[in-house]
């Protein structure tokens, strides 16, 4: 299969996501499709499609353009590469009173599951920040951004679907992430929430369609009854964007 991810890779858009990550979305992909084979170009042109498609579903939707985001940090360029990023860039006006949130939780650490770019905005010299994601290209930039600044904390590769050995910290963040990576129920969901050792957590869902249309019911009623079944207090609140909800783990 060496040669297909090769071939996925031919496209710009998933030249910094790691082999192996790409190699398990195939691995599932022919399991579930009872593929023992890919016979023939045509067959090849189909998984490529649908791999990619996939793929798109991590990291695509979000990636506004390829730019050189390194140049645009060298020269300062925070919030033309915050623009860069279709989440970040949705969320500029709505950092400031994001801040003011965490702020109030008054984290020492924070940790940032599907971070994007995130720690570009909300990163401090206060807080020590783990970011993590699966795309390389913006973990080596946000690492950039934190030596430059002398921020603490790091950025690194974690898939968010396999592993659960997450760095302890203060606050997590999970924003518009849990659309994304359950596919069948919300196992993913659980374990996640279950799985961080940390007080608080804001997690947010988005308020639109794929299409870009607004949601109705923006609020996800499977995951009020999933943190009621855990016993966990929360309260929420609402960007134009996104539904926020404000979790507090432990008393």
């Amino acid at each position: 299969m060496e040669d297909i991810i090769v071939k996925i890779k031919n496209k710009k858009e998933f030249r910094d996501i790691p082999d192996s990550f790409i190699s398990d979305l195939l691995d599932s992909y022919i399991s579930k499709n009872n593929i023992k084979e890919i016979k023939g170009k045509k067959q090849e042109k189909f998984v490529l499609k649908e791999i990619r498609a996939e793929l798109r579903k991590y990291t695509g939707q979000y990636q506004h353009k390829q730019i050189d985001r390194k140049s645009m940090l060298k020269k300062g360029e925070i919030l033309e590469i915050l623009k860069s990023h279709t989440s970040t860039k949705e969320r500029l006006d709505f950092y400031p009173a994001l801040k003011e949130k965490i702020k109030k939780i008054s984290p020492k650490s924070i940790l940032d599951l599907g971070c994007g770019l995130n720690p570009i905005a909300l990163a401090s010299p206060d807080v020590t920040y783990y970011a993590c994601d699966i795309k390389e290209s913006e973990l080596e930039l946000i690492n950039d951004f934190f030596k430059m600044n002398k921020l603490k904390g790091n950025a690194f590769y974690f898939d968010l679907r396999k592993e659960i050995d997450f760095p302890k910290s203060d606050l997590c963040l999970i924003f518009k992430v849990f659309d994304i990576i359950e596919s069948k129920g919300h196992k993913i969901a659980e374990k996640i929430l279950t799985g961080v050792n940390c007080n608080w957590m804001i997690i947010s869902f988005s308020t639109r369609k794929i299409s870009g249309k607004r949601m109705a019911s923006p609020r996800r009623q499977w995951f009020d009854k999933l943190l009621s079944r855990l016993k966990y207090d929360f309260e929420t609140f609402s960007s134009e964007n996104e539904f926020f909800y404000i979790i507090k783990k432990y008393s």
